[in-house]
């Protein structure tokens, strides 16, 4: 159930976009200050299936506790698989609710250099 301190929180940012500009700022978060705000809708619910399908995935458990293993074959750079990873990354640790790790393997170092670079938000 939605309670108003819930809605409080997030709707502040709605009301008052310019809340945005001053909570990063005073974080000392690095973005700019927005030239445009616009509210989005936030139904998130896919209309169509959407096929997504990871190389492997496997369940270990060790003596510490339990996680996901993803292991990905990676043949060349691909601008749009860091999205890919990002969202097999968060749908497995919100079906299964265990930590998942991502093992991309490479047949080059080139491509290998590439899948290792840090990533924001799904895009290299």
């Amino acid at each position: 159930m939605v309670r108003s301190p819930h809605e409080a929180m997030h709707r502040l940012f709605q009301h008052d976009p310019g809340v945005f500009t001053r909570a990063f700022h005073e974080l000392a978060l690095p973005f700019d200050d927005p030239l445009e705000v616009a509210l989005l809708s936030t139904d998130l619910t896919e209309s169509r299936p959407i096929e997504r399908r990871v190389d492997t995935v496997m369940r270990i458990v060790t003596a510490s506790g339990s996680f996901l293993l993803l292991v990905e074959a990676q043949g060349d750079k691909d601008p749009d698989k860091p999205a890919s990873w990002a969202y097999y990354l968060s749908h497995l640790l919100a079906k299964f609710g265990l930590p998942p790790v991502l093992l991309v393997v490479c047949q080059d170092q080139t491509t290998a250099t590439w899948a290792a670079g840090t990533t924001t938000n799904g895009r290299a």
